[in-house]
């Protein structure tokens, strides 16, 4: 995996903004790694059990969002995991969004 200081600080700065309407309380993390000696990203979410179908839109319309902000020939590869909490999860390098899951945190909606 090839990228720079730069590209990887773009790529968090153009993720997060993407995400900020876009994250569904089921939604434990998004992590993210580029390549771009192959003009590659890898978005991988996990989610504390399956995502309704709304859900998932809004982390495609987050996809869609960071890919149009790369040139013609990059590609976003979504990975979408079931992990229910707290089992841990194995992040991509650049993590641009962790939900909190301490202990005193009521999440029940």
């Amino acid at each position: 995996m090839t990228s720079t200081i730069s590209e990887i600080l773009q790529l968090r700065a153009i993720a997060q903004i993407a995400l900020t309407t876009h994250i569904t309380p089921r939604v434990r993390s998004i992590s993210l790694s580029i390549d771009s000696s192959i003009l590659e990203i890898i978005f991988r979410a996990y989610s504390n059990g399956p995502l309704p179908e709304s859900a998932l839109e809004a982390l495609h319309c987050a996809v869609t969002e960071i890919q149009s902000s790369y040139p013609l020939g990059w590609k976003v590869k979504e990975e979408h995991r079931v992990l229910s909490e707290p089992h841990p999860m194995e992040h991509l390098p650049l993590v641009v969004y962790g939900r909190c899951e301490d202990d005193w945190v009521d999440r029940s909606l």
